[in-house]
């Protein structure tokens, strides 16, 4: 049986560096804007029409699917408080995940997920095992380039009108899982790419509300990467940049292996 986590002094900057975790997760699977008229419903495309094109605009599914596995180094920056992590990201097929950030001033905080059991340890929280909610939003989040496969991990899209993104016309695409709160993906018309995500992310303390603006797309094995993206959530906004991303690389095999914490918490 799982150990439940037990809430902490600390929780509210594990909850914070949780959703930076969020953060990282959203700009690898794949600036503020105002509200645009919206268009006749009739002459919007329906959002399957939509998600393709954005598949196609950033290099193809046969491209895409040659990718096996993905190692992303960079930073995150939180400007407001002075703070500068450096990320480290591996990630492979299907969804298994492992991160490390680090920082003087939170120190390391590491999430990853063996496919089944998603899990993060930091020096304020210590080994936690994510459940319920939490814990489909992580598995959820961590699918391989997940929106090349929204046909299985959304139960239903619909394009719900139009608005703008940093001077930008976007359709907007409401995408719904099987068991979490629907997505909102905003795709630039002109390039078909995204520019903007929102989402609620479930945490300890609740229901948290994430916006992220995904940009500066360059080409990696032919396939568009954002390589920055910026965070609007729980506390001051931050800021992801993208150094390097290599993929298909050889990995240890127990990369993605359960550390002994978290096998001890799963055990019990």
């Amino acid at each position: 049986m799982v150990t439940r986590r037990t809430r902490n002094p600390n929780k509210t900057q594990g909850v914070r560096m949780r959703c930076a975790a969020f953060a990282l997760a959203l700009i690898l699977g794949c600036l503020s804007g105002t509200s645009a008229a919206q268009t006749a419903p009739q002459a919007l495309p329906k959002a399957e029409q939509i998600l393709d094109r954005y598949i196609e605009a950033i290099g193809g599914l046969a491209a895409m699917e040659k990718i096996n596995n993905r190692v992303t180094k960079g930073t995150m920056v939180i400007p407001a408080a002075g703070v500068t992590l450096t990320i480290t990201v591996y990630q492979a097929r299907p969804n298994k995940y492992y991160s490390v950030m680090d920082s003087a001033a939170t120190g390391k905080v590491e999430t990853g997920s063996d496919g089944e059991v998603a899990w993060q340890m930091s020096a304020t929280g210590g080994p936690q095992i994510f459940e319920g909610k939490e814990k489909a939003s992580q598995l959820h989040l961590n699918i391989f380039d997940r929106l090349a496969y929204w046909r299985k991990i959304f139960k239903q899209v619909e394009t719900t009108g139009t608005e703008d993104v940093a001077g930008k016309p976007c359709y907007k695409v409401l995408a719904t899982p099987p068991d979490l709160a629907p997505q909102t993906f905003f795709f630039d018309k002109e390039s078909g790419l995204l520019v903007k995500f929102l989402m609620t992310a479930e945490s300890q303390m609740g229901a948290i509300q994430v916006e992220s603006f995904p940009s500066d797309y360059q080409r990696i094995d032919g396939i568009l990467m954002p390589r920055k993206n910026v965070v609007k959530t729980v506390g001051p906004e931050r800021i992801a940049t993208i150094e390097s991303i290599e993929q298909n690389v050889d990995l240890p095999a127990d990369r993605f292996a359960l550390p002994a914490e978290i096998k001890a918490m799963v055990k019990k």
